[in-house]
């Protein structure tokens, strides 16, 4: 899809949900939780017609902060890191959400408040700026809580500079966290497909593409742990990146050794270090000799994705590609 297309589905998705919220305002803004001050209106004044001019986003919050920016080449990356591709439906729901984002009652103006509806910032609060292509800000808000409000989402909310809060509903509520924002899909491995896992430590797996778990190689049923054996299958097949940087970026000296392989030939090779702030990821990608070519084209795609970057694992993964033996095995006397 070209970078032209990418903006244009931004703003009709902005005018679409701009109309509906038009249409279902009248009931949305009397619903129960709410006593309603003031009619429902647009919080941010024009930005839906402005939509089409973002070339930036700047998110600050209490987890950090990044920036999103649109370029005609690359579309939306994070120039943080090395222009690392951002995840477009993350872009699209946050201008779509503050296009559509609807007040519907004025709440405290006391900044010493503000720190119960999440509004205070530095803090609690989230900061979002988003810019065109000269840096002149087209919204400046910064959100808080959120809480049910009829079929959407109320949030806390003020305008950049100001103290006065509202109450606004939105169709989407904004994310805080970078590793949201970070294009997922370095691979995509149907569970049915993987049929072993390997790592230093054991290796897992299946017979045959219709059996629902895996074994441990070389040890007895009953005398593995069912659910770590399946969850270090499940780490390969539920990847997701929590963090990333240019590969160049991260020393892989010493990196323990994963490798998958899929019934149809596709092998996946991972090579993880230890770091201070977690565990990074070294990706490749080859095909069994004969494979079939759309399989090799697919473990071509892998390895050109994934040769610039180091990926951050989440704990849950990291603790799973990282565990020793003894974790696989059945308590002494069996389960």
């Amino acid at each position: 899809m070209t970078d032209f297309r990418l903006k244009k589905l931004i703003v009709l998705g902005v005018v679409t949900v701009v109309f509906a919220g038009l249409a279902t305002g009248a009931v949305i803004w009397r619903a129960q939780q709410i006593q309603t001050q003031m009619p429902p209106a647009p919080f941010l004044p024009g930005f839906s017609a402005q939509v089409k001019n973002a070339q930036r986003i700047h998110i600050a919050s209490k987890a950090g902060s990044f920036d999103v920016a649109y370029s005609e080449g690359a579309g939306w990356t994070l120039p943080a890191k090395g222009n690392y591709p951002a995840d477009f439906e993350q872009v699209r729901h946050l201008l779509i959400g503050l296009a559509a984002l609807e007040t519907i009652a004025p709440k405290t103006a006391r900044a010493d408040w503000l720190p119960f509806i999440g509004l205070d910032e530095p803090g609690n609060g989230t900061h979002i700026v988003v810019s065109d292509a000269h840096g002149v800000a087209l919204a400046d808000i910064i959100t808080g809580k959120t809480m049910p409000l009829g079929d959407g989402t109320g949030i806390f909310v003020r305008r950049g500079g100001e103290t006065q809060s509202f109450l606004a509903r939105a169709p989407y509520a904004p994310e805080p966290q970078l590793g949201p924002w970070l294009m997922q899909g370095v691979y995509s491995i149907n569970a049915a497909r993987l049929m072993n896992v390997a790592t230093p430590a054991v290796t897992v797996q299946r017979e045959h593409t219709s059996d629902q778990n895996y074994g441990m190689t070389g040890v007895a049923t009953g005398k593995f742990n069912p659910t770590a054996v399946n969850g270090l299958a499940a780490a390969i097949l539920d990847f997701a990146i929590a963090d990333v940087r240019p590969v160049a970026a991260v020393d892989f000296a010493g990196a323990r050794a994963i490798t998958a392989r899929t019934f149809d030939g596709v092998i996946l090779t991972m090579a993880l270090v230890q770091k201070p702030d977690g565990v990074w990821a070294r990706i490749t990608a080859s095909a069994v000799p004969g494979a079939v070519t759309a399989f090799r084209q697919e473990a071509d795609g892998i390895a050109a994705r994934a040769a610039p970057w180091a990926y951050k694992l989440g704990p849950e993964q990291a603790r799973a590609l990282m565990a020793g033996r003894e974790e696989f095995l059945a308590p002494a006397g069996g389960q």
